[in-house]
């Protein structure tokens, strides 16, 4: 259902209606109704009020609540076809299409119902129609592909945190390739279900991706991720959004296989209106590395975070901040930390087709016990990590590279540790081209 047209059209139905329950004639209902007792006639006063309630539940995504008190109100007013209208949409809005035709041919079948309101119904009958018509389910899949280059000037320290280095004396830095290939299922189910009062619809959504950072001057320190995932998502439009996520990484160091890493990663978010969103999010990992020399970082990561985000401008600008606390564990404690992470971001846009954006993020280490690898006498690490990024995107709305995202990207990583050793700075220039193919 295009939503866009539909609210033009029950905007048009309303408009030709009446502002409120009981100004027009072909609206108004009797004091009292044979098929009512008189103790059970609602007040105008009281119709009102509740028809009020059930437009904000029902503008807020509570429709099967809203439901409820339009059907209580015709329980009671059975000749408020205002009340019938609304009913008629949020069944609509429901996907229970043949009691929203019901309820729109009672408005029909009315005489008094104004010319111009049943010409509007009858041009919503062909929306109701068409949407009826649509498959309950839908299977979808969708590709995206991102390639460009990079220049890295400190390879070192990746991805375990500096445990493995090139001698000093030689060259860090090396340009590369920058790539990320995926494609996606997803699983939608077109009719919702009550949560709470609230329309939610149900999908399940499946990706398979690699991840590539692969160095031209030494690939030993290449990094290569095989990525795989699926899950249930939920999504209540208006109020909130929830997936679960079960990932599996297969990853590749050089030319050794890293590790595998197994996590589950449920997360929700909150439309607090006004371009304005809370996420929670949660995730846990279970650790698995191959690697010798790696022994003793088997473990568990398990973090918790919270970020808010709002929109500027319509659509054109927004902000975020949020922040992470994550706990690590190993089986040798001297790889084990907790870590407090606070990030922030935002985007400008300066037309419809580019935008500038910043992402900054601080993140403080506190480990176990004390390094043996690299501190005498051995000393228990503390660290501070800042990473800076500013970026600018551009869309192609025509010519041969119509469809495809280009994106530029500088970063700066300082990481600042109470051992020497761990100390340092890395810069990373990405510029790549992207496109989603579905």
């Amino acid at each position: 259902m295009n939503y866009i047209n539909l609210k033009i059209s029950i905007s048009l139905i309303l408009t030709l209606s009446a502002s409120t329950l009981f100004t027009l004639p072909a609206f108004a209902d009797e004091t009292t109704d044979s098929k009512v007792s008189a103790r059970d006639v609602m007040s105008d006063e009281h119709a009102q009020k509740v028809f009020e309630l059930a437009m904000k539940e029902r503008d807020s995504g509570k429709i099967y609540d809203a439901i409820e008190k339009f059907e209580y109100i015709l329980s009671r007013r059975p000749s408020l076809n205002r009340a019938r209208l609304e009913l008629a949409v949020s069944y609509h809005r429901a996907s229970e299409f043949e009691k929203a035709l019901a309820q729109f041919q009672t408005v029909l079948d009315d005489p008094e119902t104004p010319e111009k309101v049943r010409l509007a119904i009858l041009a919503y009958l062909g929306q109701i129609a068409s949407d009826e018509t649509k498959p309950k389910t839908e299977n979808t899949f969708s590709y995206y592909t991102r390639v460009g280059a990079l220049y890295n000037s400190n390879i070192n320290f990746a991805p375990l945190r500096g445990t493995d280095t090139i001698p000093d004396g030689q060259d860090t830095t090396s340009p590369g390739l920058d790539t990320f290939l995926s494609a996606s299922h997803r699983y939608k189910d077109n009719r919702p279900f009550d949560v709470a009062g609230a329309a939610t619809n149900f999908e399940w959504q499946s990706q398979i991706s690699w991840t590539g950072n692969n160095y031209t001057r030494n690939s030993n320190f290449s990094l290569n991720v095989i990525s795989a995932s699926t899950g249930p998502a939920f999504i209540s439009t208006g109020r909130w959004n929830g997936a679960i996520n079960l990932q599996i990484d297969q990853t590749y160091f050089g030319s050794s296989t890293l590790g595998t890493f197994t996590s589950l990663n449920p997360l929700i978010t909150f439309d607090l209106g006004n371009y304005q969103a809370l996420l929670l999010e949660l995730s846990y990992t279970d650790n698995n590395f191959v690697r010798t020399e790696d022994k003793g970082r088997d473990g568990h990561s398990v973090l918790a975070g919270a970020a808010y985000s709002t929109l500027l401008g319509g659509e054109n600008n927004g902000l975020e901040a949020g922040f992470r606390l994550t706990r690590q564990s190993a089986d040798d404690d001297q790889f084990g930390y907790n870590s407090t992470e606070i990030y922030f971001g935002g985007f400008l846009s300066f037309d419809d087709n580019s935008n500038a954006y910043l992402n900054l993020n601080f993140e403080d280490y506190g480990y176990d016990a004390a390094d043996t690898l690299a501190s005498n006498p051995p000393t228990i690490r503390n660290e501070i990590e800042s990473r800076y990024v500013l970026g600018y995107n551009y869309n192609f709305n025509s010519g041969f590279l119509q469809g495809w995202l280009l994106d530029a990207h500088v970063s700066y990583t300082r990481n600042n540790s109470n051992i020497d050793f761990y100390n340092y700075e890395r810069k990373i220039i990405t510029i790549n081209l992207a496109r989603y193919f579905i």
